[in-house]
């Protein structure tokens, strides 16, 4: 649910179900995806209890207030898709990424409040990328301030291709991005369907090898997926190991820790009724987690009653805040 995310790390949409789009994200040298499905998050079981129970106080945040009156842009009903792909850099920890965006956007009063702001721009032909992390900036504070620690390698643009699509990604990929979404180059397409029956609502695919990515421990690529079958909520991780002795290993990790987990949810002394409930939830999250080796395989499943695990959240939440307002 697109509201909870943006409060986490930010009443349902009625748009119709179509297609995922990945126009725009270039094929070469992808080495991974990220696909949220903002709108089959929404219209599932858990998004529909964390909706209910965050709606009021998203619409309330201040960020999702100024997007909405300064840009005319509505999280709630907005935003559809979000795919972003992942390509090697010079840092292997800091990959480059290319992304899509999908949803309503209103071009015309985005753009002239990003020019009257002095949003700092880098050209693309006609098209023109904004800086993302400036513009959300002054959009929240009504200015815009520098880069605290060390600064970023590049970036991160928007450019708007049209009312429904926004293109998103660092200067060097950018333009490449653009190149693919007219049909230049090649566009990324996921073998899997993103948009089908029973497809989740996020989806993560990496090549660790493609990336380069240093002290995988192991681990060459990694495909997790969380949506919902039937009345649950059902996540899986399949990560491919560099042997099957890897694999073996790492499933026997996974097990002993959730082992361990599980033991210290067992004690409930001192705890709220919000406390108790949100631990018992999770422990039975726990007790349904299956961890096997196939192969070079490491395989993790999780299937929990969707509803539940939702209001273990809400639950989780509540207790936190608490605990936060009785320690002021």
């Amino acid at each position: 649910m697109k509201s909870l995310l943006l409060l986490a790390a930010l009443t349902l949409g009625l748009a119709p179900a179509q297609a995922v789009e990945t126009k725009g994200i270039p094929a070469e040298q992808i080495g991974g995806f990220v696909h949220l499905g903002v709108r089959k998050l929404d219209e599932s079981k858990f998004g529909q209890v964390l909706d209910k129970a965050f709606r009021e106080e998203v619409r309330a945040n201040r960020t999702f207030r100024a997007l909405k009156e300064k840009l005319g842009f509505d999280l709630e009903q907005d935003l559809d898709d979000v795919v972003v792909g992942f390509y090697p850099g010079t840092d292997p920890k800091n990959p480059l990424i290319a992304g899509v965006l999908l949803g309503r956007f209103d071009v015309a009063k985005i753009e002239a409040y990003a020019k009257s702001a002095k949003i700092p721009a880098t050209a693309f032909g006609a098209r023109t990328g904004w800086d993302l992390d400036k513009l959300g900036q002054h959009v929240e504070d009504g200015e815009t301030r520098g880069t605290f620690g060390s600064k970023p390698a590049e970036a991160t643009l928007i450019v708007f291709v049209s009312a429904n699509t926004a293109l998103v990604g660092g200067a060097s990929k950018l333009a490449a991005a653009l190149e693919a979404y007219a049909g230049k180059s090649a566009s990324f397409r996921p073998k899997a369907d993103l948009s089908g029956p029973g497809a989740a609502f996020l989806r993560v695919e990496v090549d660790l090898e493609m990336l380069k990515t240093e002290d995988a421990n192991g681990l060459r690529k990694g495909v997790l997926t969380i949506g919902e079958t039937g009345p649950n909520l059902v996540a899986t991780l399949d990560g491919q190991t560099n042997s099957e002795a890897k694999a073996t290993q790492m499933a026997s990790q996974i097990k002993g820790m959730a082992g361990l987990i599980s033991l210290g949810l067992m004690d409930e002394a001192n705890k709220t009724a919000d406390q108790l409930a949100a631990q018992r939830a999770m422990l039975e999250l726990l007790q349904s987690l299956k961890a096997e080796a196939k192969g070079d395989h490491a395989v993790f499943a999780l299937s929990y009653d969707a509803e539940k695990a939702a209001m273990g959240i809400v639950k989780a939440v509540v207790a936190e805040k608490i605990k936060a307002t009785v320690g002021k």
